[in-house]
């Protein structure tokens, strides 16, 4: 029996995929579809379990703003649901309570203190640390 892969996946053009079984990596969120189906194409889909954070547009957000936040959620959706890959769909309040984050500064605190080899050395780095706590996360809730 193969062991459980676990991805999670923080959308937007500064988010970010991390699997962290059976090691931890990290890669920022891919400029294409193309790319990033090339990326999930690496995970056997039978024995992976991928956690996207749920997003939708506040209706305080501009028009662009909700239309491009729409087009990368529904891309990566797309490309899950296109090579057959499952996923979870996680609420950013239910994974930051379950693990005390509030800030993008505590995810990356709090993502170096649980996974201290992985790569967040950059201020940018926050959707690398929340995408490595939306895969714990589903780690401990799958």
């Amino acid at each position: 029996m193969s062991a459980t892969t676990i991805v999670g996946i923080d959308p937007g053009a500064t988010g970010a995929i991390a699997m962290i079984q059976p090691m931890v990596e990290v890669w920022d969120m891919p400029a294409t579809p193309h790319d990033l189906a090339t990326l999930m194409r690496t995970f056997d889909a039978n024995t992976t379990r991928v956690y996207v954070e749920k997003q939708w547009a506040r209706p305080t957000d501009g028009k662009t703003i909700a239309f491009t936040l729409g087009q990368g959620y529904g891309e990566i959706v797309g490309v899950l649901a296109t090579l057959g890959v499952a996923f979870h769909l996680v609420a950013p309040a239910t994974w930051k309570r379950a693990l005390g984050v509030t800030e993008k500064a505590d995810s990356r605190r709090k993502a170096q203190e649980l996974y201290p080899t992985a790569s967040l050395s950059r201020v940018k780095d926050h959707g690398r640390a929340e995408a490595l706590l939306i895969a714990e996360w589903g780690r401990r809730h799958g």
